[in-house]
């Protein structure tokens, strides 16, 4: 009798011990799916060296942009480090407006099909004839997908600039009136190489650019820029 109540107590004393565990277990689970309010950690932040809005520029993407913009540069600007960190500096500005003017394309959903990209690579090519190209990129060490997304970038930026800042330029009669007068003098076949058509877009890239200052202003306070100088600073060369 003794030992039935003995075993008796053992198995309590189990299953208290597993509806306890399981409780726990419920509770914790509860927790975690946020029934009691408590929710799943945020997964990490990408890192960024520029960022406006939902666009960013990754250190990576950072670190090719300053490999193309190198290529223009004497290959011993790395022994003058005022001279590189004023050029890193310059690279930030440029990108810090490319970076916004793609946040501005990105909510008004400008996009490129691959037919056009495959294009516009086709028009450049042009210029390279037989293996030129992959020469040229090959002395300069750039790799092909590098320049390929500088060219989709460059595409998309000038699209946005296109529909916001140069369509938008009207054109008055006295505009085209001031222009052939300030190009009489120079030869009739230049005079005449331009339509109208060709006139008036021309006359709207030119009063565009009055007025790129003043655009690119206001998309910084629609689409505010954060510039990561942690990130930045590994980049930068120390000086003595």
């Amino acid at each position: 009798m003794r030992e039935n109540r003995k075993n008796k107590g053992r198995f309590l004393n189990s299953v208290l011990k597993n509806i306890t565990v399981w409780a726990l277990a419920l509770t914790g689970l509860f927790f975690c799916s946020g029934i009691l309010g408590c929710a799943p950690p945020a997964p990490p932040s990408p890192e960024f060296i520029i960022k406006s809005g939902s666009v960013l520029v990754s250190p990576e993407a950072f670190a090719d942009e300053l490999d193309l913009k190198l290529t223009a540069y004497p290959y011993d600007i790395k022994n003058q480090p005022l001279a590189y960190n004023s050029m890193v500096l310059d690279l930030v500005s440029i990108l810090t407006d490319e970076t916004v003017i793609l946040a501005r394309a990105k909510e008004k959903k400008i996009f490129l099909s691959e037919e056009d990209v495959a294009l516009a690579e086709s028009e450049f090519k042009k210029d390279y004839p037989q293996d030129s190209f992959e020469q040229m990129l090959l002395e300069n060490a750039i790799p092909y997908p590098v320049w390929r997304n500088r060219l989709e970038k460059d595409m998309v930026i000038d699209k946005i600039v296109q529909l916001e800042l140069v369509d938008v330029q009207e054109i008055s009669p006295e505009d085209m009136v001031a222009f052939y007068s300030r190009i009489a003098g120079q030869p009739e076949d230049e005079r005449h190489a331009l339509d109208e058509a060709g006139l008036v877009k021309q006359l709207r890239m030119e009063k565009s650019q009055a007025f790129y200052d003043e655009w690119i202003s206001g998309l910084k306070i629609k689409y505010p820029v954060e510039i990561n100088q942690k990130a930045l600073a590994v980049f930068l060369m120390k000086q003595e």
